[in-house]
């Protein structure tokens, strides 16, 4: 039995683990374009110098002695023979396995954008190289314009600002961070960044880069015909998953390799998991890219698993958590930001600068935002991804739910949720 593992992130190293729990003897290669380990969310102290990359390895310096893995940096996979069960790689190599797994992420998604595939000074913001980029490049700029004002977004902006460049954010909805938060809570942040001489561009879409004759970036223009100076733009508009190399591969892909709740591709002894993979997230039910960390190492653990012979499935897949602190200011939020329809309620509070907010249909928690004040909220988001009833609770005490509220004793005399 041999076993491959691509990519060597959250997914690909909690696989590894997973694995030799119920493996200690066969063989486990990975392979990976990354020369080292990193957290890339810590990818915004990287360019402020706050954290090295190698105070940014997540696992043990004896990682791959430990736990006997051969590890094949610094390559890229460009082939999976998936008949003959054989992986080729950019150096010709060609490594068979028994079980494969597949975590090779996601990198930025560039829009079409006129003159933004041309620029140089054009970076993404999501792996070492892009972070090590914006660093090299920072030294010598003034100004920056960053494209979309999600958390990716923002927390570029803070990293740039804090190198002392002009930061400029424009999105394309009507606040920042439009997907965590909702107009209040992202308002905060907005005078929060205004603050710090962080201009903000919201409702507005950037449709050219100007550039000059030896490609480098002058301006931005924005939909209004706003003009903005920028010597380096960061985009920050989503992602895309890392599947190039699988074009010739009979392997279902719709935003994402497509895997089951066991992580299993559609190609026997082929699994997938982290932001490579799309699947069914708990929350909206539906089949899509779940990018965040926590749940890359749980599909990797599920992967890693199954592979080496058990049976564990996903029991939770809830793709709609955030949590922040920017400036001091901490947000956790969970579900929906707004209220889809008239069917639901909306419950806010207000109450010494803490701002609350609660999303309910039919007795059950469809949204939550806390800020200020986020002490307590974990048990919001497990009201949230588990769709348990809140009718039980009076009114009063929306806003001091507590897992005691919760218990049940079973009749073993177990408690239970």
């Amino acid at each position: 039995m041999q076993y491959v593992i691509i990519g060597s992130s959250a997914a690909g190293i909690s696989a590894v683990s997973a694995i030799r729990e119920l493996d200690p003897k066969n063989s486990i290669i990975m392979i990976s374009k990354d020369k080292q380990i990193y957290s890339r969310c810590q990818l915004p102290e990287i360019i402020t110098g706050e954290r090295t990359l190698k105070e940014s390895c997540f696992i043990p310096a004896n990682f791959f002695e430990k736990y006997r893995v051969k590890w094949i940096d610094d390559t890229g996979v460009t082939h999976i023979n998936t008949d003959a069960h054989v992986v080729e790689t950019n150096n010709g190599q060609k490594i068979t396995f028994d079980r494969l797994l597949i975590a090779t992420g996601a990198s930025s998604f560039f829009p079409p954008i006129d003159n933004l595939q041309k620029g140089r000074q054009i970076c993404g913001l999501r792996n070492i190289d892009d972070a090590l980029q914006i660093v090299d490049y920072a030294h010598d700029m003034k100004k920056a314009v960053i494209i979309g004002a999600g958390l990716v977004g923002v927390e570029a902006a803070l990293a740039l600002n804090d190198l002392g460049l002009k930061v400029t954010l424009v999105e394309n909805a009507s606040h920042i961070l439009p997907l965590q938060l909702d107009q209040t809570a992202a308002g905060n942040y907005e005078r929060l960044l205004n603050e710090h001489q962080i201009n903000i561009y919201t409702n507005e879409i950037v449709t050219k880069i100007h550039l000059d004759e030896k490609q480098n970036v002058t301006h931005v223009e924005l939909k209004s015909g706003v003009i903005l100076p920028a010597d380096l733009i960061i985009v920050a508009t989503g992602i895309t998953p890392n599947i190039q190399f699988l074009d010739h591969v009979p392997i279902k892909i719709n935003r994402g390799i497509i895997v089951n709740e066991k992580q299993e591709t559609s190609i026997p002894n082929i699994y997938a998991a982290g932001d490579v993979c799309a699947s069914t997230e708990s929350f909206t039910a539906k089949i899509t890219p779940t990018p965040i960390w926590p749940l890359a190492i749980e599909q990797g653990r599920i992967a890693g698993t199954n592979m080496a012979g058990g049976n564990k499935q996903r029991t939770i897949n809830f793709a709609y958590k955030n949590s922040m602190n920017l400036f001091g200011l901490s947000t956790i939020s969970y579900g929906f930001t707004e209220a889809p329809n008239e069917n639901y309620t909306t419950h806010i509070q207000f109450e010494r600068g803490s701002y609350k907010k609660l999303i309910i249909k039919d007795g059950i928690l469809f949204g939550a935002i806390f800020q200020g004040d986020i002490s307590g909220a974990g048990i919001y988001g497990k009201l949230i991804a588990e769709k348990i009833s809140i009718n039980s609770l009076p009114p009063e005490r929306l806003f001091s739910i507590s897992y005691a509220n919760f218990f049940n004793q079973q009749e073993n005399g177990l408690y239970r949720y």
